[in-house]
C-alpha cells in the first residue's frame, strides 16, 4: 500500500497512479535525508606583535677642569666653560664642583657676557653686619658656592649660556675676621655629567 505522504495529496490512496508515485519517491517515514551543509571557516593567522626596548644611554662623566690657584681680599680669579668644550652649557647638564682651600673662599658662575663688569665696585660680592648671606649687588650669579674650604656641590643648568666660573676672594675685604688674610691656595676640580644622546625637545601645542 502506497504510504507515501506526497503521493496520497495528489492521488487516490491504493490507486495505480499512487502506486506508481510510491514506487519512485522514498517513503516518507519522519527521517531527514537532506544533507548538511557543511561550512568552511578560515582562521586569521595570529598577529606577532614585536616589543622594541630602548636602550637608556648610560650618563657620560667626565673631568674638564682640575686647577689649582690662589686669590687675595682684593683678587679673583676665572676660569671660561669654553676653554673646558662646553661653548654654551646645555639644560640638564649636571656639573659637580669641588673645592678645597687652605682658607675659606667664594665660588660662583656668571654669563660670559658679565665677566667683563666684575671690576665694578657694584659688581664685587660682599658680606654685611646684617645678614649672613653673600650680597651680589648687580650680579646674576649661578652655581654658587659660598666660604667654600673642602666642599662638593652638584648644579643642573636650567638656562642655556657659556659660563665662566669664578673663584673670588673679594669678599675678605668686607670682613673684619678676613680682611687681612693672606694668599689663599686652593684646588678647583669640575666634571661635567652629561647624557650623550639628550631626549629632544616637545612642543606643545
Amino acid at each position: 500500500m502506497c504510504r507515501g505522504t506526497f503521493c496520497r495529496v495528489y492521488f487516490p490512496a491504493g490507486s495505480a497512479k499512487c502506486q506508481d508515485c510510491c514506487a519512485n519517491h522514498s517513503p516518507d517515514n519522519g527521517t531527514d535525508h537532506s544533507v548538511p551543509t557543511v561550512v568552511q571557516t578560515t582562521s586569521a593567522p595570529a598577529q606577532q606583535t614585536t616589543v622594541t626596548v630602548a636602550k637608556t644611554p648610560t650618563d657620560v662623566v667626565k673631568v674638564i677642569l682640575s686647577k689649582k690657584g690662589n686669590v687675595t681680599p682684593t683678587t679673583f680669579t676665572t676660569y671660561d666653560f669654553r676653554s673646558m668644550g662646553d661653548e654654551f652649557s646645555q639644560i640638564g647638564v649636571v656639573y659637580k664642583i669641588t673645592i678645597t682651600a687652605d682658607n675659606t673662599v667664594l665660588g660662583y658662575a656668571v654669563t660670559n657676557d658679565q665677566v667683563a663688569t666684575l671690576q665694578a665696585n657694584e659688581m664685587t660680592p660682599h658680606y654685611v653686619s646684617s645678614s649672613d648671606k653673600v650680597q651680589w649687588g648687580l650680579l646674576n650669579p649661578y652655581m654658587v658656592m659660598e666660604k667654600a674650604t673642602n666642599t662638593t656641590k652638584s648644579f643642573t643648568v636650567d638656562k642655556i649660556a657659556p659660563y665662566v666660573y669664578v673663584l673670588d676672594g673679594r669678599w675678605m675685604a668686607s670682613d673684619i675676621k678676613y680682611n687681612t688674610t693672606p694668599a689663599v691656595n686652593y684646588e678647583i676640580t669640575i666634571t661635567k655629567i652629561y647624557n650623550p644622546v639628550p631626549t629632544p625637545n616637545q612642543g606643545t601645542s
